[in-house]
């Protein structure tokens, strides 16, 4: 396994800008862009009709996303983005007016709306309260009660990056007989997840933060027991068995998570990913995982030591890679930085910086002389 600031020669960012934005999409690396190129020169060129070799695209894709999650290729669907996956959960129930589903105030949209929808069904919506940024089982265990079906949270947190423990949120949820659904978008890629481990019922996952593939392209993953609950709210040509005999019209769908996916895949955005999670894999979870809360220390000690006040949790293991600050100059500070082609976020007035597992402690040095200058 190689030094994980040896891969730094396959992302092109790196000859010309600090990215430290990987929050909110990623850039390529040069085996994405490649893994791309040869799929577009691959429908250019005869016999362009490639799609059943392309399956194979699929499969592997799916092993190494199962790989990631810990979980089996058969309970992962290639989806579009994370809101469709959790829709994909939300509408594929048989709600009951009263059913009451758990959320957290503070989260990404993505996770909200779904749910906030099904309003329209008599479905009650009720929120945890985060206690200073911190969501525990002391916050969760009180709002569930025996109406109480779904508790849905991000394994990360998009603005101060708390990391919940998902192991104890599972016990909980089974407990008390509640599903377990995940919206891990901003942890999966920088921290491990272990989804049979964690109880965890649904996982929806976007490809293009810490993923590091192309938008519009990602997974859910169902766990086995969830294919007799979830009801298929779209059918397509591809959902059913026996797919290829196109006049049967039989509606039996598919025994697997397959039956999500009614219709052709994304080809260019299902090659890229795969060749994203693969360097990954190679790179390694827990190295990534490792190197990251690395990066983060230093940058906590190094940017309170300059006045800003760091948003996060104090607890190592409830960080992933979102380290967000405030400062009375936040906004001047992200310009400042941009015209100094060092990418951050600046998101609700806080300063959100994300490395990822190419990014190296003396790009965060740069990135602290350069602050310097104008604080």
């Amino acid at each position: 396994m190689m030094d994980l600031s040896s891969y730094r020669k396959l992302f092109p960012v790196t000859r010309s800008a600090i990215y430290l934005n990987h929050a909110a999409v990623s850039p390529f690396s040069t085996r994405v862009s490649e893994a791309i190129e040869t799929q577009i020169k691959s429908r250019s060129e005869p016999p362009v009709d490639i799609y059943r070799t392309f399956l194979e695209e699929r499969r592997l894709l799916k092993e190494n996303i199962a790989e990631l999650i810990n979980g089996r290729p058969e309970n992962i669907a290639i989806i579009p983005n994370t809101s469709t996956g959790l829709n994909w959960l939300a509408n594929g129930f048989s709600w009951q007016p009263g059913d009451r589903i758990l959320l957290v105030e503070g989260e990404f949209p993505s996770n909200i709306y779904p749910f906030l929808n099904l309003k329209r069904k008599g479905v009650t919506i009720d929120f945890v309260s985060p206690r200073k940024g911190i969501i525990g089982i002391e916050e969760i265990a009180p709002k569930i009660d025996q109406k109480t079906r779904l508790f849905s949270v991000s394994y990360v947190q998009f603005l101060n990056g708390f990391r919940i423990d998902l192991t104890a949120v599972g016990q909980l949820c089974q407990a008390n007989d509640v599903l377990f659904s995940v919206d891990g978008i901003q942890g999966v890629g920088a921290v491990r997840l272990d989804v049979e481990a964690a109880g965890i019922d649904f996982l929806s996952n976007g490809g293009h933060k810490w993923l590091m593939g192309p938008m519009g392209c990602g997974f859910m993953y169902l766990s086995p027991h969830l294919h007799n609950i979830l009801q298929p709210v779209f059918a397509g040509w591809l959902s059913v068995k026996n797919s290829w005999d196109f006049l049967e019209y039989r509606l039996d769908f598919l025994d697997d998570a397959e039956r999500y996916e009614p219709g052709t895949p994304d080809f260019l955005g299902i090659v890229g990913l795969r060749a994203a999670t693969g360097l990954l894999i190679e790179a390694g979870s827990a190295k990534i995982e490792g190197h990251l809360l690395g990066l983060g220390e230093y940058l906590i000690e190094a940017l309170e030591s300059r006045g800003f006040t760091y948003t996060g949790c104090r607890d190592k293991k409830h960080r992933a890679g979102i380290y967000s600050f405030r400062h009375v100059r936040a906004k001047e500070i992200f310009d400042h930085l941009a015209k100094n082609q060092i990418y951050i976020s600046l998101r609700e007035g806080v300063i959100r910086i994300s490395p990822h597992f190419y990014n190296t402690r003396s790009e965060l040095e740069e990135l602290m002389r350069t602050i310097e200058k104008i604080l």
